[in-house]
């Protein structure tokens, strides 16, 4: 927390203290753009919260309450706010702004149409090109509230808009926050190079001004951008920098994000212990914040690395997840679809239907996500290759090959270990070897015994044959017999090659 807030909400305590309300919402109002721009507003609500309800008096200072009222999960008192508001005439573009935005959000999950309605007048509402903290709140809002129903270009745009704002105002937690929702949105319409480009240069810059480090947070984007160009080493080198972080911020509205990457990234680095574990620490984390369908959603992601590694999937994760469909049906997320779909495929899901998949890539494009929408191709292609179909199997292989040439997301290729991917030798050979690059790498994981894996750690840290021969209490013969099968299923001819290659696969971390 900086200097100046400290001094502002110091101030605002000792008028609380002196019962001198008036004084303490009038420094409030002064500050808003302060006091709400921390990443800890807690001291904030909890000011609020010693202030009498009846010394709230200006329109402004009952939106502020009914804020920290929604943002309590007191509804109750935001309507109550609201109502009050209808008589008054409100004065300014900034009160009508957030009256607006706090009505979108207390409205939304009875009535979508309309709070997405009043979530654009509170932008509407203020000069076009205002560059107003309350412009800021209320683009982010509507970003989110756009967000929400899956219109994934304009949300990006308003998160942007809010993002040039924030910053402008010096507010860089709500400017991060801004800016992640961007990245994630460009990634849902699979425009991943320009995260790449744009979040390299912000996090340069941001060491210039970047005191409290939250500009960090930007690698979360990052990160997933990463993994669906295939560079894994570095997603999860950005993942996993960024977790931390995250979780010491309260980042709590991309919980389940970053892990559910980050295990994919895992599963297809083979690292599938580090995947597990990662799912059972967001399972124990969620669960203490009371987030809804927490066993669904790990089932899920414990059923993707199993099938991956090649193990069997648990029943009970096996009917979390058909349990979901059931109840759902083709309304069932597109996450949970695309999981039960591999299962079918594997003859383990008989209940799933591939129509609501199917159905699922008919919808309006605004809401669909590029990527979910390749791995549902790949998939779609999978069925109609076992059914023999194969005119609608390279059809669909075909749609998620044009997403690859216009986007270059390649890592779905290499999750879905399905035989219709060997007709891309005839649509794509960049991706067929790709692929091909991937089963190899399977096979070195498979084939690898276990003191070979020992051994080769052994080399990796640069110890000689004979070292490698005391530490395992093995001769030297068989040293170099293990090391001549690691050279054998590795493809190379020297030690540093072995290592090398061995991290490119990893094997080695």
């Amino acid at each position: 927390m900086n200097k100046e807030l400290d001094s502002i909400l110091l101030r605002i305590e000792n008028a609380v203290e002196k019962e001198e309300y008036d004084k303490a919402l009038s420094l409030i109002e002064e500050n808003v753009a302060n006091l709400f721009s921390s990443r800890n507003i807690k001291p904030v609500i909890v000011l609020l919260g010693n202030i009498p309800e009846d010394r709230f008096m200006t329109p402004l200072q009952k939106l502020i309450r009914g804020w920290v009222s929604f943002m309590c999960g007191d509804s109750l008192d935001v309507i109550k706010v609201l109502t009050e508001l209808e008589p008054y005439a409100l004065t300014s573009a900034e009160e009508n702004s957030v009256y607006y935005s706090l009505k979108a959000v207390s409205i939304f999950m009875d009535n979508q149409e309309e709070a997405l309605s009043s979530a654009k007048l509170s932008v509407e509402v203020m000069e076009k090109d205002s560059k107003s903290f309350y412009m800021a709140i209320a683009r982010l809002t509507y970003g989110q509230l756009l967000s929400s129903v899956g219109d994934h270009r304009k949300a990006a745009h308003e998160f942007f808009s809010a993002y040039h704002i924030f910053k402008k105002h010096k507010s860089y937690f709500p400017a991060v926050t801004s800016l992640v929702n961007y990245g994630i949105k460009k990634h849902a319409l699979g425009e991943i190079a320009d995260i790449v480009t744009l979040f390299r240069n912000e996090l340069a810059a941001s060491s210039k001004y970047d005191d409290d480090g939250v500009f960090e947070l930007l690698k979360l984007p990052l990160g997933i951008a990463y993994f669906e160009m295939n560079r894994q080493n570095q997603a999860i080198e950005c993942l996993e920098s960024v977790k931390t972080l995250m979780y010491q911020l309260d980042f709590v509205h991309m919980y389940g994000v970053l892990e559910m990457y980050l295990v994919y990234a895992y599963g297809i680095s083979g690292l599938y212990s580090r995947a597990y574990s990662l799912i059972n620490e967001l399972a124990g984390r969620l669960s203490r914040l009371s987030f809804e369908n927490i066993s669904t959603f790990c089932a899920a992601l414990r059923a993707h690395i199993n099938l991956l590694e090649g193990v069997p999937v648990s029943e009970s994760d096996k009917q979390l997840l058909e349990a979901d469909y059931l109840a759902g049906g083709k309304h069932t997320p597109i996450g949970t679809l695309l999981i039960l779909a591999r299962l079918k495929l594997n003859s383990d899901m008989e209940s799933f239907s591939m129509n609501d998949l199917i159905a699922w890539q008919e919808s309006p494009a605004t809401v669909k996500n590029v990527p979910f929408a390749q791995t549902a191709a790949i998939l779609t292609a999978e069925y109609y290759y076992q059914l023999r179909e194969m005119a609608y199997c390279r059809e669909y292989l075909e749609k998620a090959v044009a997403i690859y040439t216009n986007y270059r997301l390649s890592a779905r290729f290499l999750i879905e270990k399905v035989e219709c991917l060997n007709l891309l030798k005839e649509i794509n050979r960049d991706l067929y070897h790709l692929v091909n690059s991937r089963w190899d790498v399977e096979a070195a994981l498979v084939s690898l015994t276990q003191r070979e894996h020992e051994i080769l750690s052994l080399m990796a840290l640069g110890l000689s044959n004979k070292q490698i021969s005391n530490q395992l209490c093995i001769g030297i013969g068989t040293i170099k017999w293990h090391i001549n099968n690691i050279f054998n299923k590795l493809h190379v001819k020297r030690r540093s090659q072995a290592v090398a290659q061995a991290r490119k696969l990893g094997l080695l971390r």
